[in-house]
């Protein structure tokens, strides 16, 4: 079982850069943070303590989500129009897109995808133990879609239900960010609504804890997540939280 310490809280504000709502997170090959906003059409490059390292200007809007696949290429999800797209993260050049309607295996969730009404595809990650890209849906339902490394097809898909351990404690289920956990093979899921994270064991297709992101003794929380990112090395959890732009870490404690 995993314990959660809150350790400290930093602004990653940056208006003159851009950097105002981060909708997403991931760990880079080279140790550091990377973050995207929806709306300025740029990926920031940062370290632990919020400042930003790097920027690179896109071409999309509307992106949520992002991750690294096994080429070191940046991966993100389009919400408004269920995209997935690759990026060069030396130039920010886009490398290729694929709607989620144009893979194969589409159709046994096109009924879900018909009127997302603001619950797209909210989050991203590489699974790199079984070579996959996990796409996660933010709810009605809250799906986890599991698409080929070649971007080709969809492998499997599971929904995000009470029944599989995700409650809300009377609050609304939304899904807001993932990351995988390649020492532990787990899933690291939140949930904004609920201000909690699960982690989430795909071998059993059910979650194995439920961690607040709610006040601690001190009087902090985490409100808004939006992404998420796992370092096993140092024993670290990082959220950012999108209105708040707040970059939050936790000590994971065994």
């Amino acid at each position: 079982m995993l314990k959660l310490e809150l350790e400290s809280q930093c602004s990653i504000k940056d208006k003159k850069a851009g950097l105002l709502e981060p909708s997403g997170l991931a760990l880079a090959p080279d140790g550091l943070l990377w973050t995207v906003c929806d709306e300025n059409r740029r990926l920031f490059r940062i370290d632990f303590e919020g400042r930003i390292q790097e920027s690179l200007k896109i071409g999309n809007r509307g992106l949520e989500g992002i991750t690294f696949n096994a080429a070191g290429q940046i991966c993100v999800v389009d919400e408004d129009v269920s995209k997935l797209i690759v990026y060069d993260p030396q130039t920010g050049e886009e490398i290729s897109d694929r709607r989620l309607k144009d893979l194969e295996g589409f159709t046994s969730i096109a009924a879900h995808f018909e009127d997302i009404d603001g619950n797209g595809l909210e989050g991203i990650t590489f699974d790199s133990f079984r070579n996959e890209l996990l796409l996660l849906k933010e709810a009605d339902p809250g799906l986890l879609i599991a698409v080929s490394a070649d971007l080709n097809r969809i492998t499997s898909v599971e929904v995000l239900e009470e029944q599989t351990g995700f409650t809300a404690e009377g609050k609304k289920m939304d899904f807001s960010g993932m990351c995988f956990d390649a020492k532990r093979d787990l899933l690291w899921i939140l949930s904004e609504e609920a201000r909690c994270v699960f982690t989430f064991d795909r071998r059993q297709s059910r979650v194995v804890q439920r961690h607040s992101l709610k006040k601690d003794q001190q009087g902090r929380s985490v409100r808004f997540a939006e992404g998420v990112a796992v370092d096993g090395d140092s024993e670290r959890l990082y959220v950012v939280s999108d209105d708040d732009a707040k970059l939050t870490v936790f000590r994971i404690i065994e």
